[in-house]
């Protein structure tokens, strides 16, 4: 019996230097207080390989440690205000703590010194106004500060390091906070401030390194000021006459004992219309790379003929709520770009074989926010997430040819103006969601999504058959929430006409896209919203949880609340979207709701430390209360997080704040004599000290005749046990680095036996999880009997 990672989503963080692309054609990048390292080329649509956890706070910037080889070393630095080190020692990274800042890393660079890659350099920026500069020996050897730069009151907004050509002396670019660019530059083993570059009018943002073919050291910088300067380094290799000394005084120069050269401006670049925020060079054919808020990214050539640096590629995104670009890089042969924007997302594009296009390729994102909740289409072919960052989002598995499946987002339907707390799954085609406001939201998909999902999972036309749905898509109009519905042109009388005082309706920004492979940014952004049903109003306060029969038939909702009247769950009819009833037991907000899977009882857990079970009249779909617990026969003693059914509805289990998991039983020879009813405790109590439950799952079949059980913790471990009358034995330990760094907000099993994506029906099951460290997992779980 073994667990793997099947698919990790997430997103970068909100820092320019948060991602780096190495020669090893790996991506590694900062995710929340993680590092993940991301093969963009595995199967059909590259995977997230690894997650580095070590950093307390945000992650800000990484580097690969840069040499003639590939890279096996990174560095991280974060807001807690440590950089580290993470070495590769056989299938694990090691890591090793750079401890000396008095605030956030927010700049790390580094590269070795030698072409066995032992010896090591590493320069840290911080918002202490310092750059820390580190040093190694050897391979086995630790890194020791050699260095502290202090800048006064300056920050250092940019830095990079490289060595002066065709020497083993380093020069160190700082672009700060005052729009110039300091230059240090190393002799005797140590860094002396040398120059100034003044030009820039605002932060400088982004630095970078070549060598030209005439071996001039190319300095590239670019600004908030939207504009990008080349510096060059001329060598100085004969003794100048009197005139060309003259003129040399006048330039920047930078002198140490065995180099010589001057600074001149080559050129500068005008062509974004907002901040730049990064500079990358292409080694391969002397060509930088400009990444932009102004959502553009320019491949910036010089051109012989006329002797100017002329715009040669632009790419980047076209509407949407975006906000640009935050960084881009080449890949490690020039022939793919990559750029992560303001919201984290993933963008690469290729060159093609004929060298006139670029075009976009698959890639891997997700939220850029906690995580709240998920839930899994019933037939568990996709699976349904949603988060704080005010998206909902839809997971998928592709196949392209023979290759391995990926996971990928392949639908975006609801992208919100308040912060997303709960989902509820009605059917294939059919989800309620809960925000930060007092309304229930029900969303129906479009017939282009049904289209495209059939394409892209390899799903059968009975299905698509099935969907009864007349939108072909949705938009959501200008200062509105409400996603409307856009119809074929045989329905154009349904949708917005378009008057003198509103020639765009927001039909207009929704444009059908036939996908055959998972979409990209912009399309998620534009293209696969979901119509809008029914809003369900009722509650007082914001939505909080949500739970949906099995049937399909009810969906059951609460708010936060403070007093009995406000902690009621509301049943409503999906069929007529009318409130059917009322239920009442808690006095404090209901943290979950869970439909029995016969979708005859209803429980919810709360605040008040309390359970509840109501239990529903088939008839006429109204619910009895029929259990619950007080402070006598309640085992909890903190807020209750956390429930969840078994597959055959026999029993259900409770995880509180204090670390206890309770599963509760029906005794039909109990007679009701106390608050409980005929439920009470079965088997013992398996209680975890000092941590704190906060996610449960039941699996959809007995392993080995017992229950399996997924716990999750606000610690963002995973633990799997196999539960029976008998007691608890526990399977697997999902870490930090499998699992989440941070809380667990949500577990759910797959509900059917197998992989998504696999017509076989395997011995293998699917768990997925999402926590506050704004990461969705699935696991892929083998079992010998199932």
């Amino acid at each position: 019996m073994s667990v793997e990672v099947c698919y990790t989503s997430c997103s970068s963080n909100q820092t320019p230097t948060c991602v780096n692309w190495g020669k090893n054609n790996l991506i590694c990048f900062a995710s929340c207080n993680s590092i993940r390292i991301y093969d963009p080329w595995w199967g059909s649509g590259g995977k997230i390989l690894n997650t580095l956890c070590g950093h307390t706070q945000r992650v800000n910037s990484v580097k690969w440690i840069a040499g003639p080889r590939c890279e096996t070393e990174l560095v991280s630095g974060s807001s807690d205000g440590n950089a580290i080190v993470w070495s590769l020692k056989g299938d694990d990274y090691v890591s090793f703590v750079l401890r000396g800042h008095e605030s956030n890393v927010n700049i790390v660079d580094c590269l070795y010194r030698d072409s066995e890659c032992k010896a090591a350099v590493i320069a840290t920026a911080s918002l202490d106004s310092t750059v820390k500069v580190w040093t190694r020996s050897n391979v086995d050897g630790d890194f020791e500060l050699k260095q502290n730069l202090v800048f006064g009151y300056g920050i250092a907004m940019a830095m990079r390091i490289a060595f002066l050509p065709a020497t083993t002396t380093l020069v160190m670019a700082c672009g700060m906070d005052n729009s110039n660019i300091q230059l240090y530059v190393e002799d005797n083993d140590r860094f002396c401030e040398s120059e100034v570059l003044r030009g820039h009018e605002n932060w400088v943002r982004g630095l970078d390194f070549t060598v030209d073919d005439r071996g001039d050291l190319i300095l590239a910088s670019s600004s908030q000021d939207s504009l990008i300067r080349l510096w060059r380094f001329s060598h100085v290799s004969t003794k100048p006459s009197a005139d060309e000394y003259e003129l040399i005084l006048k330039k920047s120069r930078v002198k140490t004992s065995n180099y010589d050269c001057v600074i001149s401006l080559e050129s500068i670049l005008a062509g974004h219309e907002s901040w730049v925020y990064s500079v990358n060079w292409n080694v391969k054919d002397f060509t930088v790379l400009s990444a932009s808020l102004d959502k553009s990214m320019i491949i910036w050539g010089y051109d012989a003929n006329s002797g100017l640096w002329l715009e040669k590629v632009r790419v980047g995104e076209v509407g949407g709520n975006t906000l640009g670009f935050y960084g881009g890089m080449f890949g490690p042969n020039g022939d793919t770009i990559l750029a992560h924007g303001y919201h984290g997302a993933f963008h690469i594009w290729s060159c093609s074989k004929e060298g006139d296009s670029w075009d976009p390729v698959v890639t891997v994102n997700g939220h850029f926010n906690e995580v709240a909740d998920l839930g899994w289409e019933p037939q568990g072919e996709f699976l349904l997430s949603v988060s704080t960052d005010q998206t909902t989002r839809i997971h998928a598995p592709w196949t392209f040819g023979d290759k391995i499946t990926t996971w990928h987002e392949i639908s975006r339907p609801q992208v919100h103006g308040y912060d997303l707390s709960c989902i509820a799954v009605l059917s294939r085609y059919k989800f309620a969601s809960g925000a930060e406001e007092k309304i229930v939201r029900s969303f129906k998909a479009p017939k282009n999504f049904v289209q495209n999902f059939c394409r892209i999972c390899h799903i059968d036309d009975s299905y698509e058959e099935s969907a009864t749905v007349e939108p072909k898509g949705a938009a959501v109009p200008s200062l509105g929430l409400s996603n409307k519905a856009v119809y074929e042109d045989d329905n154009a009388d349904q949708a917005t006409a378009k008057t003198t005082k509103e020639p765009y309706p927001e039909e207009s920004y929704f444009k059908a896209v036939d996908l055959a492979e998972p979409p990209t940014e912009e399309t998620l952004l534009q293209n696969t919203l979901w119509p809008e049903i029914q809003k369900l109003y009722g509650h007082g306060y914001e939505i909080y949880s949500l739970a949906a029969s099995p049937d399909g038939v009810l969906l059951a909702s609460a708010c936060k609340s403070t007093t009995k009247e406000h902690a009621a769950i509301l049943i409503w009819d999906t069929s007529t979207w009318t409130q059917l009833q009322k239920l009442y037991s808690h006095t404090l907000t209901i943290v979950q709701l869970a439909f029995s899977p016969d979708s005859k009882h209803l429980l919810s857990v709360s605040r008040d430390r309390r359970w509840s079970i109501f239990t529903r009249d088939t008839d006429t779909n109204t619910f009895q209360l029929k259990g619950t617990t007080d402070k006598k026969t309640g085992i909890h003693t903190r807020i209750i997080w956390c429930c969840a059914w078994s597959h055959d509805s026999q029993y259900f289990a409770t995880g509180s704040r204090d670390g206890k998991v309770v599963i509760w039983g029906r005794n039909p020879d109990k007679p009701p004599e106390d608050v409980l009813g005929q439920y009470e405790a079965v088997g013992h109590v398996l209680e975890f000290k000092g941590e704190s439950v906060t996610a449960l799952a039941f699996a959809p079949v007995t392993v080995e005749g017992s229950y399996l059980v997924g716990v999750g913790f606000e610690s963002g471990i995973i633990k799997l046990y196999q539960w029976n009358v008998k007691g608890w034995e526990l399977f697997s330990i999902l870490d930090n680095r499998s699992a989440h760094h941070l809380t667990v907000r949500r577990l759910s099993f797959r509900p059917v036996v197998g992989e998504a994506g696999s017509k076989v029906r395997n011995n293998r099951l699917q768990l997925a999880s999402c926590g506050s460290d704004y990461t969705l997992r699935i696991y892929t779980i083998n079992v010998n009997d199932t």
